[in-house]
């Protein structure tokens, strides 16, 4: 389960790219955003799981990555996204 975590993780981390407008993020650039989520997945591949939290918040609707998503044209793959990392993250908070 936290490999698919991780795996949603990449995915969202590949679609943040140099040219990604990020007007409506909170992050200055998008490296900014793609080191962050390096270093939550780098905290999970440990089974350190304190970082879904943030990643929970990450997620919210109206927040950074569902921002990023609409103003960067993948809102579709974002939403798919979405809801993987939400059952997932309901399946470990559960099993917790």
């Amino acid at each position: 389960m936290t490999k698919d975590l991780i795996d949603i993780i990449e995915k969202v981390k590949r679609r943040i790219t140099d040219n990604s407008d990020m007007v409506w993020t909170s992050y200055d650039n998008a490296k900014e955003l793609r080191n962050e989520l390096e270093t939550y997945i780098e905290e999970l591949q440990t089974g350190d799981l304190s970082c879904l939290e943030k990643l929970k918040t990450l997620f919210l609707p109206t927040a950074t990555l569902q921002e990023h998503s609409i103003s960067n044209g993948w809102t579709d793959e974002y939403m798919r996204l979405s809801e993987n990392f939400d059952r997932l993250y309901a399946t470990k908070k559960n099993h917790s």
